[in-house]
């Protein structure tokens, strides 16, 4: 995985055109393609920590796929026609802009990916549903203007994973020893 900025690495919040809704994150930039593989679009699954093929747990299941050339790519919902979505290009500041306007019966947004050369970036909302959003795309790939397809996912979760990386935690375990032989040591010497 490779980020676009350091940055990235924190949580990132953008901006929305919707005041009533909560922030979106920007998940990070990965290398590759968003979806690809054996199963198609309707067996990517989109995570925290990017797109996979198959479900996991708590992964969410695809809901819709639009490339610039306007062809579509259907998930596993069937109420989604296309029709819901509103994706929009301006190509003089290169911002990228989609409102989805749900149905009865349609899946509520929490991830989508941008996908643009040889990468894509990840943005997602656990917490409240994605109907709109704009965003500069100079931003994640400032090389390449435009974009090659832009795909929406429903939540498997209500809340966002809480996962500790492993180097960190045998760092804080270690210094949690060390702190517990140091304090030893001190009884050690002040009862000799």
């Amino acid at each position: 995985m490779r980020f676009s900025s350091i940055l990235a690495a924190a949580v990132l919040t953008v901006g929305f055109a919707s005041t009533s809704q909560a922030a979106v994150i920007y998940g990070g930039t990965f290398d590759g393609t968003d979806c690809g593989g054996r199963g198609g679009f309707a067996n990517c699954f989109a995570t925290t920590a990017g797109t996979q093929q198959g479900a996991s747990v708590g992964a969410s299941p695809s809901i819709y796929k639009r490339d610039a050339g306007s062809s579509q790519d259907f998930g596993r919902f069937s109420s989604i026609t296309g029709d819901e979505f509103n994706i929009s290009l301006n190509s003089d500041t290169n911002v990228l802009s989609f409102n989805y306007d749900a149905g009865a019966g349609d899946p509520e947004i929490h991830y989508f990916t941008i996908k643009q050369a040889d990468g894509y970036a990840l943005f997602y909302d656990l917490l409240a549903p994605v109907t709109s959003f704009s965003v500069d795309l100079d931003t994640y790939f400032p090389k390449n203007p435009g974009y090659s397809h832009v795909s929406f996912f429903d939540t498997g979760s209500s809340t966002p994973p809480v996962t500790v990386p492993e180097p960190a935690s045998l760092a804080l375990f270690g210094m949690g020893l060390l702190g517990m032989g140091l304090v030893q040591r001190r009884r050690t010497v002040q009862q000799g």
